[in-house]
């Protein structure tokens, strides 16, 4: 089941005027994943979309969306997909991908309908692209990692950049 859900822009005097309630319903995506549903967030910043994908156990296929305006949603959009559940697999574009808890699926322009399916519990992001780059699954072994901050200035992080130029 595919569920839409459009965000238009907020002009920042408008935002600045809103109460925590209303700056919520603007901005905060909840309850995005749902069993056996595809659920998106298409926003008017930049056509930047979001959402949750959770098969539980029976494939779900990402296709068309019409908000995008095009026959399949990734005609004119690029995706990055992160598996944050069990083992679960996505297939486009011919091949078919295995995804363990943290691996990251980029899906090039023109990757066609997309299909999810198994135990993963799949948070994707796709913008609007205007070139193909390959298809390609990056594990946390692969992704690059930035250290950076101090304890002492309560920034110590870790940056894992796996959709990034140094990567792929």
């Amino acid at each position: 089941m595919l569920n839409v859900e459009t965000r238009h822009a907020i002009h920042p005097d408008h935002a600045r005027s809103m109460d925590s309630e209303a700056l919520r319903q603007a901005f905060l995506a909840q309850e995005l994943f749902q069993p056996g549903q595809i659920r998106l967030v298409y926003t008017h910043y930049d056509r930047f979309t979001l959402g949750g994908v959770v098969p539980d156990g029976a494939d779900l296929v990402l296709d068309a969306v019409a908000e995008t305006k095009t026959a399949s949603f990734l005609d004119r959009r690029e995706m990055g997909i992160v598996n944050i559940g069990g083992t679960g697999t996505v297939a486009a574009a011919g091949q078919s991908w295995t995804l363990e808890a943290g691996d990251v699926l980029y899906l090039g322009l023109g990757a066609g309908p997309v299909t999810f399916g198994g135990q993963g519990r799949f948070y994707v992001a796709s913008a609007p692209a205007h070139r193909a780059f390959p298809h390609r699954l990056v594990t946390p072994a692969d992704c690059k990692e930035v250290r950076m901050g101090a304890v002492e200035t309560s920034n110590k992080r870790t940056i894992k950049m796996f959709i990034h130029p140094e990567v792929m």
